[in-house]
């Protein structure tokens, strides 16, 4: 789903109408270079892929709709790991607690850095560098995760992720959902009410399988205390 800044309608009358991108070819270039992007990104840490997205984005009017794509791609299609010879807090201390016995220079930090990675390549019985540990250091933060897997969508199916996500964004912030269902298939019926049900949402039904069902669900902008949970159920609805 998209954060709320990322969202975007247009209000007709009484109807809310959600931005949606057409499947044609500037759409589909836009999501091409995108998943370009991120496919050069491997093995990068997030913060230099965020900054390659905001080179993508520039100062072009589309840049809200590059940056919702983008979202999807990091949320949905992205691994991000954080990579060190060992875990960052332990190896922090460790690192700290040998600089501690010099004077800060250029030249203590790699004796420092050089000491802990002869350390540890004793210990892991594997050979760390010292340049592997100054990257682990701060390895936890989220702009220095790596990232390790993109399973890369086709640039159509990116668009109607996009697409879906503008919906559910309208559905999270609804005060009331009508649904009118009239497929007159038992099976299908019983699937509906049963993601009502899974997903422990308020609905009135009205009707019968013969003539169909009119469902009314409350949003969650309806309850005394808007709840995120319910609103994310709503929104998978």
């Amino acid at each position: 789903m998209l954060p709320t800044d990322l969202l975007t309608s247009r209000q007709n009358g009484e109807e809310i109408v959600p931005k949606k991108l057409k499947i044609e070819q500037p759409s589909l270039e836009i999501a091409i270079e995108l998943i370009a992007c991120f496919h050069e990104a491997v093995g990068d840490t997030q913060g230099e892929l965020e900054r390659q997205l905001l080179e993508l984005e520039g100062d072009t009017p589309d840049f809200k709709v590059k940056r919702g794509l983008a979202h999807i791609l990091k949320s949905s299609f992205c691994t991000f790991e954080v990579v060190s010879p060992l875990e960052p807090p332990m190896l922090r201390e460790r690192v700290f607690a040998v600089a501690a016995n010099s004077l800060t220079s250029r030249e203590s930090t790699i004796q420092t850095l050089t000491q802990v990675a002869n350390e540890l390549s004793h210990e892991l019985e594997r050979e760390v560098l010292p340049e592997q540990v100054r990257q682990g250091l701060y390895a936890d933060l989220i702009e220095n995760r790596i990232l390790t897997v993109f399973d890369a969508p086709t640039p159509e199916n990116l668009l109607h992720r996009y697409n879906l996500s503008q919906v559910q964004g309208v559905f999270y912030r609804a005060s009331q959902l009508i649904l009118h269902a009239h497929r007159n298939d038992p099976g299908e019926y019983k699937l509906l009410f049963r993601y009502l049900k899974l997903f422990q949402l308020m609905a009135y039904i009205e009707g019968d399988a013969d003539h169909g069902f009119t469902i009314t669900v409350d949003g969650p902008t309806s309850l005394f205390n808007p709840s995120t949970r319910y609103g994310l159920a709503i929104a998978k609805l």
